[in-house]
């Protein structure tokens, strides 16, 4: 009687197996039509939609990720609109109190002014809204450009920098 015997072995490239076992790149929860609503006396006064949030927090930098964007809406007591943002993607760095937007970021205000630009950070500990690439302010009589502005988080003083751009000037008054 004879016997074969198979001898069958893996191998593994460790680096693939540190990257597979690392809790690092995975998330702790992820969240599939997320909404969060922040209330005030009893008035919602933030409403935050987006179709997928991952978060990471078992790193020692946590964040949370909106891969597939977001919308968030601030509302006044009035449960009037003041503001609106919307981006195709959004970092979260939680420690740091930082949102960080890009991707087609858009910003419209009570007024209608809007703002748009492909990165945009909003720095919640120091109450500052910026961007350091192109951005586009739209207001009913100018379109102004920049290579980025500076603002509070209302927006009520914003600075464009480097600024060009189109006035509308009505012809009758001069």
């Amino acid at each position: 009687m004879a016997g074969i015997i198979f001898f069958v072995s893996c191998k593994n490239d460790m680096e693939t197996v540190k990257q597979i076992t690392n809790i690092e790149t995975y998330p702790t929860m992820e969240i599939e039509e997320f909404k969060f609503f922040r209330s005030d006396s009893g008035q919602i006064t933030v409403k935050v939609k987006s179709p997928l949030v991952r978060e990471f927090s078992a790193i020692e930098n946590p964040y949370r990720e909106f891969p597939e964007g977001l919308v968030a809406t601030f509302l006044d007591r009035d449960q009037t609109i003041k503001s609106k943002i919307t981006a195709n993607y959004v970092i979260q760095k939680i420690d740091e109190e930082k949102w960080i937007a890009r991707h087609d970021v858009e910003v419209i205000d009570q007024d209608g002014r809007i703002i748009n630009t492909e990165y945009m950070v909003f720095d919640q500990k120091k109450g500052k809204i910026y961007s350091d690439q192109f951005t586009k302010f739209t207001e009913t009589d100018a379109i102004i450009y920049g290579k980025g502005f500076e603002s509070d988080m209302n927006l009520t003083n914003a600075r464009i920098l480097e600024p060009t751009g189109f006035f509308y000037v009505d012809e009758e008054q001069y």
